[in-house]
């Protein structure tokens, strides 16, 4: 176990991996005279954002794809209006996503983003947390105030005493055979008040003179513009802290607001497409408020991380909406069907099936493909509603036979057999 890292089995790996780029940039940093690791995070930030900027562009451009094909689509939703039976629903699903498919487009398209990005920021917080366990020029500032504080019996005691008392790090139960463990409770004493609090419980000589020593260094690697306190939790106090929280809902908010998605919104007569839209216009109001409700309550640095994020994916967004208003939609759409088609062929020849293909086969059993059927539900097993295959239970419901609604309603046709 790494007594001050992440050690989960997902989490760890990736935070050690954020630790060693952090560690990296600081480094780098270092060496020409900035301190702060607050310029270390934000270019971090960066660099991650355009790792991920690939994703980001693709799924633009399949948000653009989907709102020039939008007609297509209504004509569907137009044919199926005011018939809600099963068959004619899964019939419009079907040549809804058949649509989808022609073009190389999908709802879900920008999940994947979203769901990267998460673990990426749990692990950015174990780090920010603890930057100390990561970022080793760091570490070697607290460590020979540990090392004072590990020397004697009674000094450590007061420590352990004056932790517990403190709660600076309750999660932690610091050992005098391992100065990580003291270096785990060091990382939270977060400004030069409560480094001088320290010293006088401990009430040490040698302990006082490693703390001078070393805290100025320490309050200017936390310390960013303003007398900010990266290692700090900004709380809900009137304090130059409180702009980052603050210019995280904003960011938050210019970057929803220019997201792929909300920029491509328009009339529909798509209830799907309408109830998606009517989704994106909540999510604008209630996750830059969300933002600034996280990033007020974790330590500053992880909240420069959202903040910086934020803006850098509102310029991107910007800047993909711009070329895309810019560019040739047909090509683009043209271009995005030739792959699709290949894509389609590819499968076709592989005989793999889709997850919602598979999901389909279990709901409503096997399908009957027709070879001459390209985007029309004729390609669809809709027509072997009305098979020999169909089962008549006593409420007059027709289920396929071998499917999941069959299956669940066994007892009722063995009823009938009996009668």
């Amino acid at each position: 176990m790494f007594l001050t890292q992440d050690d989960g089995l997902i989490v760890g790996p990736i935070a050690r991996l954020m630790g060693w780029i952090l560690e990296g940039l600081y480094g780098l940093l270092n060496n020409f005279g900035i301190v702060t690791i607050g310029v270390a995070i934000i270019i971090f930030t960066v660099i991650i954002r355009l790792c991920l900027f690939p994703m980001m562009l693709k799924q633009s451009k399949s948000s653009k794809v989907m709102n020039y094909i939008q007609p297509e689509i209504n004509k569907v939703t137009k044919k199926y209006r005011g018939k809600k039976d099963q068959e004619s629903m899964l019939a419009q699903q079907q040549e809804v996503r058949n649509i989808q498919e022609k073009y190389g487009v999908s709802l879900s398209a920008g999940c994947l983003q979203s769901i990267i990005q998460l673990p990426i920021f749990f692990a950015l917080y174990a780090v920010i947390r603890n930057i100390p366990a990561y970022v080793s020029k760091v570490k070697d500032l607290y460590l020979p105030i540990a090392n004072k504080i590990a020397e004697n019996q009674a000094v450590f005691d007061k420590f352990v005493a004056y932790n517990n008392e403190v709660k600076i790090n309750a999660t932690v139960t610091p050992s005098i055979d391992n100065a990580n463990s003291i270096i785990d409770v060091l990382s939270k004493v977060s400004d030069q008040e409560a480094w001088t609090e320290l010293s006088n419980a401990l009430a040490n000589a040698d302990v006082t003179n490693a703390i001078n020593a070393n805290v100025d260094k320490i309050t200017d690697i936390y310390s960013f513009i303003g007398g900010i306190n990266l290692a700090a939790v900004p709380g809900f106090v009137i304090a130059p802290a409180l702009l980052i929280p603050i210019l995280s809902m904003v960011f938050q908010f210019l970057s929803l607001k220019v997201s792929p998605s909300q920029s491509s919104a328009g009339a529909s007569n798509d209830p799907t497409t309408e109830a998606t839209m009517k989704s994106m216009k909540t999510m604008l109001m209630i996750m830059p408020i969300f933002s600034f409700f996280v990033t007020v309550n974790v330590p500053a640095g992880l909240g420069l991380y959202w903040a910086t994020g934020s803006l850098v994916s509102f310029l991107t967004s910007v800047a993909t909406n711009t070329y895309f208003k810019h560019c040739d939609m047909e090509k683009v759409v043209e271009k995005s069907k030739q792959k699709a088609a290949k894509k389609i062929a590819k499968k076709k020849a592989s005989g793999k099936k889709s997850f919602m293909d598979k999901l389909q086969e279990a709901a409503y059993g096997p399908t009957e493909e027709s070879s001459n059927s390209k985007s029309s539900i004729a390609s669809t097993n809709l027509k072997n509603y009305t098979s020999n295959t169909m089962n008549k239970g006593t409420s007059g419901v027709k289920y396929r036979e071998n499917s999941l609604a069959s299956k669940a309603n066994i007892m009722e046709r063995y009823n009938d057999k009996n009668k």
